[in-house]
């Protein structure tokens, strides 16, 4: 799992900003939302501009440099990348994880979206290897830690990841730190519930749900998923489209006439159907942050959404929201509620001097601006 991020002035944050998820408060209620000391679901309010999406791009910065599955726009470009009031032109990236007992540190720094100027690895506070690219300075002692000190570096490409490249170039054991990361990036998604499937992580491509679902016969099990989470009970089907090629569509039945989807359904129904695509894979993540999940949502549905990903096993999720009706004891807790805000997180747990209890109203309290920056 992922104990802890940091990032340094990237995007619209200059100061380090970190995310750990080992500030766990002793509640007695809503255990479920950590798993093995650690937050297992976390949701960030915090007003416009404040860097919810940014602080999510950031975290899957990762994504791009260790593997070769999607990577966003955003994240490509340079001329947003270094915080624009930074006297520094390096942008840098910690991130600590825990494998079995063990505590991996991995971090790196760039100048650029794909320009390497740093990175650095440590296994329970033991230096692996640090490999200063700019100077072309690096200390590899403690490669056979990772099965690595065979390894040639004689034409090691530049600006490679040196974790990815040891990857990619040796044999690990099943347990190893190394594919132990590997594995857990190549399994994080990030995505964004608009009008638009735009993720980062886990595959490459764009798929047409539509068709994604047609081709899977998935159409019972999207209008079981329709009813289930939003109550939204239509009779969907498979019709074709005569002309020059068939094409299969997706279509609602009604009893004078068939109705093409992808013209009736509603912003929301949009949104459900980019996550019931994506919760087919669910089971296969390491990592989830979901981005605005719920702007097209009425707030119960938002509701439930956000609990049927709290109750997936050995998941981490963020989602990113403005909606207070989510800030209850009876979904989560204080310690899984964060204010980001001058480019700082704390928990709601973190951010008053009262001490919260399980009967505190903590929608009102947010309304009333009890966890905003002092």
């Amino acid at each position: 799992m992922l104990i802890r991020f940091t990032a340094e002035n990237i995007k619209n944050f200059k100061e380090p900003i970190t995310l750990d998820f080992t500030e766990t408060h002793d509640y007695k209620f809503n255990t479920q939302c950590v798993k093995d000391g650690l937050l297992s679901t976390v949701v960030i309010y915090g007003p416009n501009s404040s860097g919810k999406s940014n602080f999510g791009l950031a975290l899957f910065d990762i994504v791009g440099l260790l593997t070769d599955k999607q990577v966003h726009p955003e994240q490509r470009d340079e001329l947003s990348f270094i915080n624009a009031d930074s006297d520094s032109d390096i942008a840098k990236f910690d991130y600590w994880f825990k494998n079995g007992e063990s505590v991996i540190h991995y971090a790196y720094q760039k100048s650029t979206p794909t320009t390497l100027v740093y990175e650095e690895m440590y296994i329970d506070d033991e230096k692996i290897f640090s490999y200063d690219f700019k100077n072309k300075k690096y200390d590899l002692s403690h490669m056979e830690l990772i099965r690595a000190e065979a390894l040639n570096f004689e034409y090691f490409e530049n600006n490679f990841a040196i974790l990815r490249y040891v990857a990619n170039n040796t044999i690990q054991s099943p347990k190893s730190h190394v594919r132990f990361v590997m594995n857990f990036v190549s399994r994080m998604l990030w995505f964004r519930s608009l009008q638009t499937n735009s993720y980062i992580g886990l595959m490459t491509g764009i798929d047409n749900l539509n068709s994604w679902i047609i081709e899977n016969n998935l159409v019972k099990e999207f209008q079981k998923f329709l009813s289930d989470m939003a109550g939204i009970d239509t009779n969907i089907s498979v019709a074709t489209a005569e002309g020059p090629t068939k094409i299969q569509l997706l279509v609602e039945q009604h009893k004078k006439n068939l109705l093409i989807f992808d013209q009736t359904k509603s912003s929301g129904t949009a949104a459900l159907e980019l996550l019931f695509y994506w919760s087919r894979r669910f089971k296969d993540l390491s990592f989830l942050f979901i981005d605005e999940f719920d702007a097209f949502y009425h707030f119960e549905l938002a509701r439930n959404v956000l609990m049927y990903v709290a109750g997936i096993d050995n998941l981490q999720s963020i989602f990113t929201t403005h909606n207070s009706y989510l800030a209850s004891n009876n979904l989560l807790r204080p310690d899984c509620y964060f204010m980001l805000s001058n480019g700082e997180l704390k928990s709601f747990a973190d951010s008053t001097d009262r001490e919260l209890r399980e009967g505190h109203n903590l929608e009102k309290m947010l309304r009333n601006g009890e966890f905003d920056a002092k």
